[in-house]
């Protein structure tokens, strides 16, 4: 007797959508604890939000990484390299990080995308130093832009969402330059990239951020319609958007530590 197992009430609730990342967070009865499942073409990854996605304990370790980057340390002398089977376990580490900070993303869970981030370039550090052919390396480093560029997008919009604004901008800046610095390294190399769309994203990013400031800032778009009145010689409304902007200024400057023009 076949036993209940079919899928389809549960996809059919929840359609692929193809031309976004869609992600949830669900509730787990039994273990008392949240979950993040991310809908694919072919079903529904559910992933646990904290250690290994999967749950596993690779060689009774938290992570794959964990064990690899302790057996080369503890097998220094005898020249320790990350073979072939070695490099497949971090690499399907590397994929199921991969999917859980995708959809953290989405949900705008920034400090995990960081963290997971983190974790896939310290697998790329190790499989640079120790793996035991270019071939295995260029398997995990052609994705450095892509990885960097996550990283300064989730510390840009957690420090964004704080008003950082400067503070993101830097962030963002930063991850653009090791994306640079990666890509002279390769100026030799065959597999150079002639461009990056990750550096692409991330200078859009820093416009929309400033543009963000902007718009939340009340005064600066007093100031816009001021400018904009004046120019219509409109002097009537002109006078009354600047009563409007030294009341909005005088406000914010009774608030100690708050500018009134960011």
């Amino acid at each position: 007797m076949s036993m209940p197992h079919d899928l389809s009430p549960l996809l059919n609730s929840w359609p692929f959508d193809p031309t976004s990342v869609t992600a949830r967070f669900v509730d787990c009865a039994e273990a008392g604890t949240q979950e993040l499942q991310l809908r694919l073409d072919l079903g529904i990854l559910q992933m646990r939000l904290n250690g290994r996605p999967d749950g596993a304990r690779p060689h009774n370790h938290d992570t794959a990484l964990d064990f690899y980057r302790r057996k080369m340390v503890t097998d220094r002398r005898a020249g320790p390299k990350l073979d072939g089977d070695a490099c497949a376990e971090l690499q399907q580490e590397c994929v199921q990080f991969y999917y859980r900070y995708l959809g953290l993303m989405v949900l705008k869970d920034y400090e995990r995308v960081i963290r997971d981030t983190r974790h896939s370039l310290k697998i790329f550090d190790l499989v640079e130093k120790y793996a035991e052919s270019d071939d295995l390396i260029w398997e995990f480093i052609q994705f450095k832009p892509y990885v960097y560029m996550m990283n300064a997008r989730a510390q840009a919009e957690q420090l964004s969402a704080q008003g950082r604004v400067d503070e993101a901008v830097d962030c963002i800046l930063k991850g653009m330059a090791d994306i640079h610095e990666f890509l002279d390294a390769l100026d030799d190399e065959e597999d150079a990239p002639s461009d990056c769309v990750e550096l692409g994203m991330l200078e859009e990013l820093i416009q929309d951020i400033r543009e963000r400031r902007t718009e939340d800032n009340p005064v600066v778009r007093l100031k816009q319609k001021l400018q904009y009145a004046i120019h219509m010689e409109n002097y009537e409304e002109a006078a009354q958007l600047r009563d409007r902007i030294r009341k909005i200024e005088t406000e914010q400057a009774e608030i100690p530590g708050e500018p009134s023009c960011l």
